[in-house]
């Protein structure tokens, strides 16, 4: 791991490269046995109506999600994401509205009734995280519902680089920045948004709450 230091774009840049380009691979990967407590624990979380899911990649959670939302629009920064989504969700994705948006721009043109994202936060680093959720309570609907399922930490280091390798053997660099839970209570809250955090192990976390 290496320390983030000045500005973190050319990092931002490598990293949707890299997304983009282990779309094909990503599902590949073996998941940990307490994933599946996440996701029982992300089942009964009340994810329904108009449902927005950001940084959602090649639709772990958008399969979920789709079985109980009245509307469904999912972003990514990466169209080989969400080519590998719709090929998960099958004729559901039908009934999906897929975007292509660079989630550090991005800014809601309406509100749902919940969002929800995906170890998205982990790869948000400091300087951006409190515009990232000014977005997310801006989606949100008075009294909606926010879902986050991230990586945890003990304590919070600085923001880090990890380097990540492709099956091809291309190198990038990418943000690995998960934060403790009173930290994710600390930056929602500031934001707007009354959550609770949920751990799993000391490897996972679930943040649920609503939009003041």
């Amino acid at each position: 791991m290496r320390v983030v230091e000045g500005d973190d774009e050319a990092v931002l840049r490598d990293q949707r490269t890299y997304y983009d380009a282990r779309a094909s691979e990503y599902d590949g990967a073996a998941w940990p046995a307490d994933m599946v407590e996440v996701g029982d624990a992300f089942d009964r979380v009340p994810v329904h109506g108009d449902v927005l899911e950001l940084a959602a990649g090649t639709g772990v959670w958008t399969e979920r999600i789709v079985r109980g939302a009245r509307s469904l629009t999912v972003l990514d920064a990466s169209a080989a994401m969400l080519d590998a989504n719709r090929e998960r969700l099958g004729a559901a994705a039908a009934n999906v509205d897929y975007r292509i948006v660079d989630l550090f721009e991005w800014r809601p043109e309406r509100q749902w009734d919940a969002c929800v994202f995906g170890f998205w936060l982990c790869k948000v680093p400091d300087d951006r995280i409190g515009a990232f959720l000014a977005a997310v309570a801006d989606a949100l609907r008075p009294g909606g519902v926010v879902c986050c399922v991230d990586k945890t930490a003990i304590a919070e280091p600085p923001t880090e680089l990890e380097d990540r390798t492709l099956n091809d053997g291309r190198r990038f660099t990418i943000i690995d920045h998960p934060r403790p839970p009173d930290r994710l209570v600390e930056v929602f809250a500031a934001a707007g948004l009354t959550v609770e955090v949920e751990t799993f192990g000391s490897r996972f976390s679930l943040v649920s709450g609503t939009r003041r």
